[in-house]
């Protein structure tokens, strides 16, 4: 029977790992996945996740520990006999006063991009016909913007490797997308939000003239995971405020 355009956007019942899930966007797309039925298994870094949804749903990983976290894909696997959708939300931007700058440079690259590419190697092969990866990229992967070379560089690869891992995974059936969010209030960017000049500045930037919300991309993760984007692989969608759309 064919799906009705209310079921094709549901995610009732699929099972969701997110990274990164204990604070910012992981956290916020990790409650609305909950909310609209989905069961989500949170993994990150922290000790505890600040959610309470995710309570008893929770692995502390860092995700650079490959070993690990595919012991923990595997225990996801065997509890609820499949795994339907990765979402790649872990990231960092380092400080540039507390490493040197060719090291921030690698470390950030470990951290934003190539544990993408091994979390998802780690699920894909868990994973069944129908299931979706979703990555967490940036405008900074598009635009760029100074003194963080390691963020920009890192987070337009991961735009790179989501049409690379599409065109390798589609014979498994399985789909790769990405999100790329403008600016977005999290405590990753409060430096820039709590500084009236920087917050104003990047306000006037956006066409909708606010900065964005976490919540604002639980939408967008939700399509992606959905049966509504069986047709869609490889692509980038812009969140970003109309920053993007709005040119000189």
């Amino acid at each position: 029977m064919t799906k009705g355009y209310n079921d094709i956007f549901s995610i009732s019942g699929k099972t969701i790992i997110i990274t990164g899930a204990s604070r910012g966007i992981g956290e916020a797309i990790a409650i609305g996945c909950h909310e609209a039925g989905a069961t989500v298994i949170g993994v990150s870094r922290s000790k505890r996740p600040r959610s309470g949804i995710l309570e008893k749903s929770y692995f502390p990983c860092d995700v650079q520990n490959v070993d690990n976290f595919r012991g923990i894909c595997v225990k996801i696997k065997n509890k609820y006999q499949k795994i339907d959708a990765l979402i790649n939300a872990a990231g960092v931007s380092i400080n540039s006063t507390d490493y040197d700058n060719q090291e921030r440079f690698a470390k950030t690259l470990r951290i934003n991009l190539e544990s993408v590419y091994t979390s998802s190697e780690v699920c894909s092969d868990l994973m069944a016909v129908g299931s979706a990866i979703v990555n967490i990229s940036s405008i900074g992967g598009i635009f760029g913007f100074p003194d963080n070379p390691g963020y920009v560089a890192s987070k337009g690869g991961v735009i790179s490797l989501t049409k690379a891992l599409a065109l390798d995974y589609a014979k498994s059936g399985i789909r790769v997308n990405c999100i790329v969010p403008g600016y977005i209030k999290t405590d990753m960017t409060s430096t820039s939000y709590n500084d009236e000049y920087l917050q104003n500045q990047r306000t006037e930037r956006t066409i909708l003239k606010r900065w964005g919300d976490p919540k604002d991309l639980i939408g967008s993760a939700i399509f992606f995971v959905s049966d509504a984007s069986n047709y869609i692989t490889g692509s980038n969608l812009l969140v970003d405020g109309g920053w993007s759309a709005k040119g000189l």
